[in-house]
């Protein structure tokens, strides 16, 4: 789908088209919600650690989950280590490293994942010294961030890559917003979304997912491939039906679907 060309910087919404109605569709108890966490529900900053989660989005999540009956999980690429630290005390169902790990119930521990060996010792030596470019170590996924520098990414990512494809031939590289991550193939959030819809409390519903970058297009496109629909957050070119302006946006958004329903004033 062809981005927007114009768009009003003061509205909530944005119109990926100028036929389309100007507000996604109302969740209903038949719906099954999937949310990326940065850049969707909290914007980005210069260090993934140093974000900021508004207490009410906390609040939002947890009485949103309860009006879907659980049928909410972040799907995320952090790890749900992370996550929950973000999150606390509120835990959900969730996928993290873009599906490596599963938590079907918040009670219950996520399944376990694999490192990726000396994948992150060797990029860490690379790039030692270097204070515009940190690497995180998710284990199942090794991140090279360069939010400092985001003038260098075609130099980076050639020496990633270099890395990367010495390290194995099962492993890929995915491209985020001033972040490449390389992963083992067959992860990604458009998997994690069908391992999640074939159990309850997903099963039998449509699914939304909500994101913000080039990652969760394959988590768009699962969705609507099974009859629900996409949500594009910020600007670009993506695959959703709809699209919403910022995280601000979005928290309104999810708002306005528990005043509609009566749980919250």
């Amino acid at each position: 789908m062809a981005d927007a060309a114009h768009h009003r910087t003061d509205s909530v919404l944005i119109k990926p088209a100028d036929d389309l109605p100007n507000q996604p569709p109302a969740l209903t108890a038949r719906h099954a919600l999937f949310l990326d966490f940065d850049g969707t529900l909290v914007a980005l900053a210069d260090h993934p650690d140093r974000i900021i989660v508004p207490a009410l989005l906390r609040e939002t999540l947890a009485v949103l989950e309860q009006r879907l009956d659980g049928a909410l999980a972040i799907v995320t690429g952090r790890s749900l280590e992370s996550l929950d630290s973000f999150l606390a005390p509120l835990k959900l169902r969730a996928a993290g490293i873009h599906g490596a790990e599963l938590r079907h119930d918040p009670s219950n521990p996520a399944t376990d994942v694999a490192s990726l060996g000396d994948l992150a010792t060797r990029l860490n030596a690379r790039f030692a010294g270097d204070p515009h470019v940190w690497i995180e170590d998710k284990r199942a996924a090794v991140a090279v961030h360069y939010r400092q520098a985001p003038e260098r990414q075609n130099e980076l990512f050639a020496v990633v890559t270099e890395i990367v494809n010495a390290q194995g031939s099962d492993l890929e590289i995915i491209s985020g917003k001033c972040v490449f991550e390389a992963r083992r193939h067959g992860h990604g959030k458009d998997a994690a979304v069908r391992a999640l819809m074939s159990s309850p409390p997903f099963q039998g519903r449509f699914p939304v997912f909500v994101g913000d970058d080039r990652t969760d297009e394959d988590g768009i496109r699962e969705v609507q491939a099974q009859g629900g629909f996409g949500i594009k957050v910020g600007i670009g070119a993506s695959d959703a039906q709809w699209r919403l302006a910022t995280p601000v946006s979005v928290l309104v958004w999810l708002r306005a679907q528990l005043i509609v329903s009566g749980l919250i004033a």
